[in-house]
């Protein structure tokens, strides 16, 4: 088996954002953020594998790769990696530089525009459209006439409550929060300012969740997948992820559905010209199952999960922090 090279780059949606022939910056927020969710990508590897993250690397790091068998090094000392194969979180410009400059074998064959189009939550919300699974009162506005339209006619109530989201928002960035038939005040102020800049927004009704599902699984080059497993995301009261519900799997029923709605967006993936890591999230709601939440063409948090609760086989449920 090849031995990998992971990286990560939790800011590639930041980075997809960006005008075409933009050279990225990463802000230091940003860099702060992979230095601090790298060591998760431990629990991904193998005996064999490098984790590409720059110094200082904890004693509890340094201590849980040597277990196991995963050697860290740092961008400076990197170049001697040729046989291995460069990993990252997702694939962007400034990843692909990243690995070029490592030595490692950089395998990436799918457009930047390509992974861009698929990570794109208006074109995750256009399939939702197609397929028949769009949420009653979502839609997409590329003004704020269309936006305050679809508020209006989705919330009447003054309790309403909803979201509107940043086409590459992502682990509830870029996103506000509001309720009733009206926006205005600094969430209109947000919208304002992003359509200026030419972005389409998504708006969304929120939904009470019961449970968030994350389908975990990778495309081959060939169309062919594998589902690794469903994580089962927990979430604050404003759908900020909070950690993960290990050793409670689907119902049977859901775990049919969720399987048959992977092999469905896998197809319309592929046919798009992506393949690789892939997470597919779900919403259980108070009446029923939205089928199609939002589509993470990269690795998410929650091959993280799957991978911990399949080395901890734990016997009842509990919680596992991201913190």
């Amino acid at each position: 088996m090849v031995s990998r090279l992971w990286y990560m780059n939790a800011d590639f949606e930041v980075e997809l954002s960006q005008p075409v022939g933009t050279a990225y910056r990463r802000l230091p927020s940003f860099d702060a953020l992979n230095h601090r969710l790298a060591p998760r990508l431990l629990w991904l590897a193998r005996a064999g594998d490098v984790l590409l993250l720059r110094k200082p690397w904890s004693d509890d790091l340094k201590s849980e790769a040597q277990q196991r068998g995963v050697e860290l090094v740092s961008p400076e000392h990197s170049t001697r990696l040729t046989t291995h194969l460069f990993t990252p979180w997702g694939w962007t410009p400034s990843a692909v530089a990243a690995g070029r400059q490592s030595g490692a074998v950089v395998s990436q064959q799918i457009p930047f525009e390509t992974v861009a189009r698929v990570n794109s939550k208006v074109w995750s919300h256009s399939l939702e459209v197609e397929l028949g699974w769009a949420q009653r009162g979502a839609a997409t506005a590329s003004t704020f006439d269309e936006l305050q339209e679809a508020v209006t006619r989705a919330s009447p109530g003054t309790d309403d409550k909803w979201v509107i989201k940043s086409p590459f928002g992502f682990a509830a960035r870029d996103r506000v929060l509001g309720r009733g038939p009206s926006l205005e005040g600094p969430q209109a102020k947000w919208c304002e300012r992003r359509l200026s800049n030419g972005e389409t927004l998504l708006f969304q009704p929120w939904l009470e969740v019961i449970r968030e599902y994350g389908i975990v699984m990778e495309i081959s080059s060939d169309g062919a997948y594998e589902i690794h497993g469903i994580s089962d995301l927990r979430t604050n009261g404003a759908g900020t992820g909070k950690g993960y519900i290990l050793g409670r799997p689907p119902a049977p029923h859901r775990l049919i559905e969720l399987e048959s709605i992977a092999g469905i967006v896998t197809r319309r993936l592929f046919k798009e010209g992506y393949f690789g890591p892939v997470g597919i999230d779900a919403l259980e709601h108070s009446r029923g199952l939205l089928p199609l939440l939002e589509i993470n063409a990269r690795y998410t948090m929650g091959f993280v999960a799957v991978a911990v609760q399949k080395h901890l086989k734990p016997s009842s449920p509990f919680f596992w922090s991201l913190n």
